[in-house]
C-alpha cells in the first residue's frame, strides 16, 4: 500500500446508532468539506462499542458509499470503549527506536489484558522543555501508552473490506476529538489552557482533556446518552424516534416540560458525577484546573445542556463545532443542517482530518 499526504482518504465513523461518513479535500487549516453523511443503524448493531450485527452495519455502509458516490477506497476508522487503554508513564530514557523495541515490556505492568491480545502504540511527550528537567532529575521520560484489544481493531477493518473499502489508518474516538478540535478552535484559544473536550455519544461519554497543545488525560466513562432516553421511555409512553425529538426540545403540548426537564436532567447525574471525578483526578495529577469544557456528540444537541454542565462543573462551556472550522460549500451543502449536525460530526471530521504528513 503506498500512500501519501494526497490519497483521499474516507473518514467512517461506526456509532451505536448511526454511521457517520465524512472526505475532506485541502490540507491541514485549509480544508473543505466534500462529503457528509449520516445513516441510523438498526437497533442491537452496535452494543457498547462492539458490533454484534456485522451484515447490518456492511449493508448500511456500503448503502452510503453508494449514495454519496465516493470514488477513494481508503478508509480511517476510529475505536472507543473499554478495550481501549490509554495512560500516560514514565520509562527509561531511550531513543524512539530503542523504545519501540521495549514498548511491550514497559507496557505490560499498565496493561489489564493478555499482552498477546493487544496492539500497543505510543507517543514520547515533550512539552515545553519539562521533559528535560524530568530526564536530569531521575533518567525517565514521559510517553502516552495506548493499547487496544486487537480482536476490537479486527472487526473494524473486517467491516470496511466487506464494504469494499481498504482501512489505511485506524484511530481512537479521543484523538479524532482533538483533531476536530484544533479545527474548530478559536483565535482565543491559549495553548496553556486546559481545556476538556467531552464526547456525549449514546454508549460512552468520552472525555479528553489537552494541555499545552497534548492530551493530557483520556478516559471513556462507560454510559451515554442511552440512559437518558430509556429514562423518559419508562416516563412517557411514546416511540423511540418522538422520545429522540423529545431530548432535542420538540415537546408535545400534552407534555409537561419541566417533567421532560427533570428526567434528563437526572439522566445526566451519574455522567457528570464521573466526569467531576476525572477532572479532579486531573488536577491532583497535574497542579491544573480545567478551564474550559467543549461538548460535542448527539447528547450536546439537548437544549440547555451546556448550561447544565456549566452549573455543575463550575465551568464554561461551549458546544464544539467543528465544521465551522472548516470550508462548506454553500451550493453543495444546506447550511441550516450542517450547523445542526456539526456535533454529531465530531469524530468523522476529526477522522477525517487526518494525513500521512502529520499525526
Amino acid at each position: 500500500m503506498f500512500l501519501s499526504e494526497k490519497t483521499p482518504l474516507l473518514a467512517v465513523d461506526i456509532g451505536t446508532h448511526s454511521i457517520k461518513m465524512a472526505q475532506m479535500s485541502g490540507s491541514k487549516n485549509k480544508f473543505e468539506l466534500m462529503s457528509f453523511s449520516i445513516m441510523p443503524l438498526k437497533e442491537g448493531c452496535i452494543v457498547d462499542g462492539v458490533i454484534q450485527q456485522p451484515d447490518e452495519v456492511v449493508d448500511t455502509l456500503a448503502k452510503m458509499i453508494k449514495v454519496e458516490k465516493i470514488d477513494t477506497k481508503y478508509a480511517v476508522a476510529s475505536i472507543a470503549g473499554e478495550a481501549v487503554i490509554i495512560k500516560k508513564i514514565r520509562v527509561p530514557v531511550m531513543t524512539e527506536a530503542e523504545l519501540t523495541e521495549n514498548i511491550q515490556k514497559e507496557a505490560e505492568q499498565y496493561i489489564p489484558f493478555d499482552i498477546d491480545d493487544v496492539s500497543i502504540d505510543f507517543q514520547i511527550l515533550e512539552s515545553k522543555g519539562k521533559r528535560s528537567e524530568d530526564e536530569q532529575k531521575d533518567g525517565t521520560m514521559e510517553i502516552l501508552l495506548v493499547a487496544v484489544q486487537r480482536d476490537m481493531i479486527d472487526s473494524r477493518i473486517d467491516i470496511l473490506y466487506d464494504a469494499g473499502l481498504r482501512p489505511a489508518i485506524i484511530d481512537l474516538d479521543v484523538f479524532a476529538m482533538v483533531n476536530a478540535f484544533e479545527l474548530g478552535a478559536d483565535s482565543s484559544t491559549r495553548e496553556e489552557e486546559a481545556i476538556a473536550v467531552i464526547d456525549l455519544g449514546e454508549s460512552f461519554t468520552h472525555l479528553n482533556i489537552m494541555q499545552d497543545g497534548l492530551t493530557a488525560y483520556t478516559r471513556d466513562i462507560p454510559f451515554g446518552g442511552s440512559f437518558c432516553t430509556s429514562k423518559l421511555m419508562s416516563k412517557f409512553d411514546m416511540p423511540y424516534k418522538d422520545i429522540v425529538q423529545l431530548k432535542l426540545g420538540a415537546i408535545p403540548s400534552e407534555i409537561k416540560s419541566d417533567e421532560v426537564v427533570e428526567v434528563i436532567v437526572q439522566s445526566f447525574e451519574k455522567i457528570l458525577v464521573e466526569i467531576q471525578k476525572s477532572f479532579e483526578f486531573f488536577s491532583t495529577t497535574s497542579n491544573s484546573q480545567v478551564d474550559r469544557v467543549l461538548l460535542t456528540g448527539g447528547g450536546a444537541l439537548i437544549a440547555g445542556v451546556e448550561n447544565l454542565f456549566s452549573h455543575h462543573l463550575k465551568t464554561p462551556v461551549e458546544i464544539l463545532n467543528p465544521m465551522k472550522g472548516i470550508k462548506v460549500n454553500a451550493r453543495n451543502f444546506d447550511q441550516d443542517t450542517i450547523e445542526t449536525m456539526g456535533p454529531l460530526s465530531t469524530v468523522a471530521i476529526g477522522l477525517a482530518a487526518r494525513r500521512f504528513d502529520y499525526q
